[in-house]
């Protein structure tokens, strides 16, 4: 097994290198860690003060929705992993599209229910952090299921044309795992703040990734040659570094646009 591992780093040497400058840079730069988090997702979450959970005292880079989702897209993409199933793109049973469809609405039922306490008007219950938490897990569960289904229809020729979920036992796996995720967020434990806040940056990472890798296989029209995952290890840094651009320049603009107009989250 240590001799595969082996293998497979000098196989995809890119990646981990990319993946290695990238928390480098990060960890090298001036400022403390919850700052440089903040400002590096700034561009991918509202981070409303009064929407987000803190971890002894230090808040997380993300509000309590997106710590949801970016928590259980990390969930989902882990467990699809584990079961090596990351790479099959067949159609999951319609219960399972339906329950993974009924994650997405109560997070918007959650959503415009905020919405609606915000501009006051009627509202059917008072918004709490626990409800966009649990209800952004959902969806980021949702999210994974489907751009792991993207990504392996975008390579088929080395995918499998098998369900990575297949049943309601998978999706109550997943949420079982979801359960220690949302119990260590609760906990507000200082001493999970630096390894909590690594989690979600790097959950936010790879979701963009994926979404750049299948953008590039699409548009140089690579999906059709590959044959062979390694073909995937220049396209896959690629992709993981124009992510990183992205993220980056979403969070300048924003920043750009605050200054601009005067626009603060801590007015909300």
């Amino acid at each position: 097994m240590l001799s595969t591992s082996f293998s497979h780093l000098r196989t995809y040497w890119l990646w981990v290198a990319t993946a290695m400058l990238g928390a480098l840079v990060f960890v090298a730069w001036p400022g403390a860690t919850g700052s440089k988090a903040q400002a590096v997702l700034h561009g991918l979450c509202a981070q409303t003060p009064s929407h987000t959970f803190a971890m002894g005292g230090d808040p997380l880079p993300f509000d309590g929705r997106m710590t949801g989702i970016y928590g259980g897209a990390i969930v989902a993409f882990g467990w699809l992993a584990v079961r090596r199933r990351l790479l099959f793109f067949g159609n999951p049973p319609v219960r399972v599209i339906v329950v993974l469809a009924l994650f997405v609405g109560l997070m918007a039922i959650d959503g415009f229910n905020s919405l609606f306490h915000d501009l006051r008007i009627w509202h059917p219950y008072e918004p709490r952090n626990i409800y966009r938490l649990l209800t952004g897990f959902g969806t980021g569960v949702s999210l994974a299921v489907a751009l792991s289904w993207l990504m392996a229809s975008s390579m088929w020729n080395v995918a499998r044309p098998e369900a990575g979920v297949r049943s309601l036992r998978d999706v109550g796996e997943i949420l079982l795992i979801g359960v220690l995720y949302v119990a260590i967020v609760l906990s507000g434990w200082g001493f999970l703040s630096l390894p909590l806040t690594a989690l979600l940056m790097a959950s936010a990472w790879l979701v963009v990734s994926v979404l750049m890798l299948v953008a590039i296989l699409l548009m140089f029209r690579i999906d059709e040659r590959v044959r062979d995952l390694r073909q995937l290890h220049v396209p896959g840094a690629f992709a993981a570094l124009v992510a990183l651009g992205v993220m980056l320049a979403l969070a300048g603009g924003r920043f750009w646009a605050e200054r601009t107009f005067g626009i603060s989250v801590s007015m909300l």
